[in-house]
């Protein structure tokens, strides 16, 4: 997978960095991955930037796309193509050439940021001001909006407000539980609301989903349990040893475990085009779902034995593993973030297992 990824000239290589920090402030002409603690752009790259940390902060310029898996991230710089960003606070004051998606607990735009394609936000709380040149699709349970939009606006919220000084040229099409006054000018086109009722007559069925989600979340938990069960008895070292390190040298394994994730992906997708490749292909995402399920496991155990420890109580492997998956399908399951969580609990035991299968 890595004479896959790495094929080519020396010139068309990537940039690989980690670290607690991390700072690019030269000019950079290819794709750039990182991952650490803090991560700093304040130079330009001539290609895509790649990046999962707890800080990301955005300067310098980007000609292409920005991809980051973040707890904070910041852009006051300029970005040639696409972002997408899931992280727990998003805050934008540069420019975005193209489409902007993000995932968030907050969200900000100030009135000095430009999107230039469409804007496809999901967040806690959001307030957008700025210029956006398609699409706005914004869903949030706290939002205000007082910017600008070249094209149509779709807004989505519990408490929504729009502020005098915005103008949306397309169609405005709103949900939200609050009475909505709309200054006159402000929308080109059509407006469209929606207020869902509610009918205790009516037949209850997200009452049924949310029943039959619970019950498969459950089986899930109990498969990875009898999973971790099998791991500590049949590789109990190296079950300890994977959990020991993934403490030890955590920003290390999330930055190679989002290598080798990349490379399997780059590498199937790779021979899925020779089309002989394509048993081999499959094989290889097969494992790689196997190794994923594996990482959950481990990824458990190290943060079950972190509360045992830090709350002063006794424990064993089998207490462990049961908190340990408990509390990360919780955290999981946490809006906005889960994915981010889950991201980052599977990426730092791929890369413990890795440095546990090499050496």
């Amino acid at each position: 997978m890595l004479m896959l990824l790495f094929a080519g000239n020396a010139s068309a290589a990537s940039m690989f960095d980690a670290g607690d920090t991390v700072i690019i402030d030269d000019i950079v002409e290819d794709d750039v991955y990182l991952a650490g603690g803090t991560l700093i752009v304040s130079g330009t790259v001539l290609g895509d930037v790649v990046a999962t940390g707890g800080t990301v902060q955005i300067d310098g310029n980007i000609s292409g796309d920005l991809i980051v898996a973040s707890g904070d991230v910041t852009i006051t710089g300029s970005i040639g193509d696409d972002i997408r960003v899931a992280c727990g606070n998003f805050e934008l004051s540069g420019n975005v050439g193209d489409d902007l998606l993000v995932t968030a607990g907050t969200v900000s735009t100030t009135g000095e940021s430009t999107v230039g394609g469409d804007a496809t936000i999901r967040s806690g709380d959001a307030d957008l001001a700025g210029n956006f040149g398609g699409l706005l699709d914004a869903s949030a349970g706290d939002l205000m909006f007082s910017g600008n939009v070249e094209g149509d606006a779709i807004l989505d919220a519990n408490d929504l407000t729009i502020g005098p000084d915005s103008s949306i040229k397309g169609d405005l099409e709103y949900s939200s539980s609050n009475e909505l006054s709309i200054p006159a000018g402000i929308v080109g086109e059509e407006i469209k609301s929606e207020r869902i009722a509610q009918s205790g007559d009516d037949f209850d069925g997200d009452g049924v989903l949310k029943v039959i989600s619970f019950i498969g979340k459950i089986a899930y938990y109990l498969f990875l349990f009898g999973l971790g069960v099998i791991l500590i008895l049949v590789f109990p070292e190296k079950t300890e040893e994977i959990v020991k390190d993934i403490q030890e040298e955590t920003f290390k394994n999330i930055a190679v475990g989002l290598l080798l994730l990349i490379g399997v992906i780059i590498g199937s997708a790779i021979l899925m085009i020779t089309i002989i490749g394509i048993p081999i292909a499959l094989l290889l995402l097969l494992l790689l779902l196997i190794v994923l399920m594996f990482a959950k496991v481990y990824t458990a155990m190290w943060l079950g034995e972190i509360t045992f420890r830090k709350a002063g109580f006794e424990y064993n492997q089998w207490t462990v593993l049961a908190a340990g998956l408990f509390l990360l399908l919780v955290l999981t399951e946490l809006p906005f973030v889960g994915g981010l969580i889950s991201l980052l609990a599977t990426l730092v035991a791929m890369g413990s297992m890795y440095f546990a299968l090499k050496y």
